[in-house]
């Protein structure tokens, strides 16, 4: 998989030299030179959390991948619990952007069934991106790291919440499904990211493709099967 670093935040000047971004006058350029070094270090972060893996990233790392002083580094994160925190919700903000574009770029035109594979493969594209990868690398460091368990713990239920927002508005054909949507989300997420998750795995391209077709026809018969069914038994319309 490649790995390309995330690009630091950028900003406009004003026509008057007072560096204010445009729409935000009252800030002065000082406290926006501020916020861009503070995301290009939390850019920095998440590049290293790619290239070196949890472990082996400290802020002195994150500090020369930035490019910033050690006293900026710690002027805006006097430590590496700090840094983490900010950074995880930094990456979870990345992710909900990842997301959300994903799922609104599937054409309008698509409906029913073919609007809800397009859902499969957007999410799949979302998976195996650098921002989950890292997140998923993060999700292992915290079993044994209670602290980064706790940031990721509050960061996952608003990310749940955000991605079942977002589904109930592009699948609105579920919105009379009752708990038959909660259901096939449930299915999608577990077998997906541990699809995500199996990247040693042999063949691994055709078995993939196989299993995410056996997801969209299972969807399907979430959607269609009677309430007499396997499904009907352990869901309830609303």
């Amino acid at each position: 998989m490649s790995r390309t670093k995330m690009a630091p935040t950028k900003l406009k000047k004003t026509a008057a030299g007072t560096g204010a971004e445009t729409g935000s006058p009252d800030i002065s350029w000082q406290a926006q030179k501020s916020a861009m070094t503070r995301d290009r270090i939390l850019d920095a972060a998440i590049n290293c959390f790619v290239e070196l893996g949890y472990t082996h990233v400290t802020t002195a790392r994150v500090a020369d991948s930035a490019g910033v002083s050690r006293g900026a580094m710690l002027h805006h994160f006097p430590s590496k619990p700090e840094l983490i925190q900010a950074a995880v919700e930094y990456l979870h903000n990345k992710l909900l952007e990842d997301y959300t574009a994903r799922v609104t770029a599937i054409p309008t035109k698509l409906k029913g069934k073919a609007r809800r594979r397009a859902g499969i493969d957007a999410y799949w594209a979302h998976l195996t991106g650098d921002l989950f990868v890292v997140y998923h690398e993060l999700l292992v460091a915290s079993r044994t790291d209670p602290e980064l368990e706790r940031i990721l713990a509050s960061s996952q239920q608003l990310f749940e919440q955000h991605v079942r927002e977002t589904n109930e508005s592009l699948f609105s054909e579920w919105q009379d499904r009752g708990d038959r949507f909660l259901l096939a989300m449930d299915v999608t997420k577990f077998l997906m990211e541990g699809m995500a998750a199996s990247r040693l795995m042999t063949d691994r391209t055709a078995r993939v493709n196989r299993l995410t077709n056996y997801l969209a026809d299972r969807l399907e018969e979430i959607f269609l099967e009677g309430d007499s069914s396997a499904v009907g038994r352990h869901t309830k319309r609303s």
